[in-house]
């Protein structure tokens, strides 16, 4: 879709439900989803791609069953932009009452090591995750590109910041860090680490590197960022990788600490290994069925894995 009319699409989308945020939370929750399926979303002509991307990957499913798959992602993405309208409330009692969290591993790390990177995927609620973590009594800081490299900033910038804001309320003197030409990540995450609590990053995508070591993911190599992976590893920094996934109003926090004494190529497949578990239960749920069908084919052996 053509960026304007991407940008444009998504601000009437965001207009909407912030007037749909206003509703009881249990409505607004039922209502999101039905209007991104019955109206319009700003993610609708991305069905083709997600579809064509799961086939590629091996997936095999029915006409059926890609239509509840493609429902319940349309669900999953509108209750995100809902959730922009409603992170500042998602306190301590909200996260007792709708998550399902079992952090006693993370916090034996952070007492043992003051500090832990936690390894997300690019989903839905990887905001609201942060959130998570943070009203659970961590400092949480998220290492993020720079609100402007957004293609659509024009259009929805004054949505992108309220959802900074409303989630860096519950990450208890942490923030966004944003990354840029002008500040290396190697700086801001050693920072950080420093500082203490949880660093939270998405390493799930191609970095462009050549340092990047060469991952077999679903049949597909995928080169990912590594620099944090390599920092935390020499500062002995435990890493956790983990995501959200939703169930109407209610979530689910899957996390796995990953072994930090291997390599870092090492620890990158188990990554994505983890993550390869994951979206065999939830396929709908990782956002880089976008870009997945353009990484090269893996080859082994000097063979293309078909």
């Amino acid at each position: 879709m053509e960026t304007t009319i991407l940008g444009k699409c998504y601000r009437s989308f965001l207009r909407i439900l912030s007037i749909i945020a206003y509703f009881p939370t249990i409505i607004a929750y039922k209502l999101a989803p039905l209007f991104a399926q019955y109206a319009f979303s700003p993610i609708d002509h991305e069905q083709p791609i997600m579809k064509k991307a799961l086939q590629n990957a091996g997936y095999l499913f029915s006409p059926k069953d890609w239509q509840s798959l493609w429902k319940k992602h349309l669900a999953d993405h509108a209750i995100f932009c809902l959730n922009i309208f409603k992170h500042s409330s998602f306190n301590t009692l909200w996260v007792k009452q709708h998550v399902k969290l079992d952090d006693k591993e993370l916090n034996t790390l952070i007492k043992t090591h003051k500090s832990v990177l936690f390894l997300t995927y690019h989903h839905n609620f990887s905001h609201s995750l942060a959130v998570v973590l943070g009203s659970s009594g961590h400092k949480v800081n998220c290492f993020v590109a720079p609100e402007e490299s957004s293609e659509i900033f024009e259009f929805i910038g004054i949505y992108i910041k309220r959802l900074h804001h409303g989630c860096t309320q519950h990450f208890n003197g942490g923030k966004y860090l944003f990354f840029n030409k002008n500040s290396t990540g190697a700086h801001i995450t050693r920072r950080a680490f420093i500082e203490g609590g949880i660093l939270v990053a998405a390493n799930d995508i191609p970095s462009g590197s050549k340092k990047s070591p060469a991952i077999n993911f679903l049949g597909r190599t995928i080169y990912p960022p590594i620099g944090n992976v390599r920092l935390a590893c020499k500062m002995k920094i435990p890493i956790v990788a983990g995501l959200m996934v939703r169930d109407g109003q209610n979530y689910k926090l899957i996390s796995r600490q990953l072994n930090s004494q291997q390599n870092t190529e090492l620890i990158m497949t188990e990554y994505f290994s983890f993550l390869k578990e994951i979206i065999m239960q939830y396929p709908g749920i990782w956002d880089g069925w976008n870009f997945f069908s353009s990484l090269p084919v893996a080859v082994i052996n000097n063979e293309s894995i078909t």
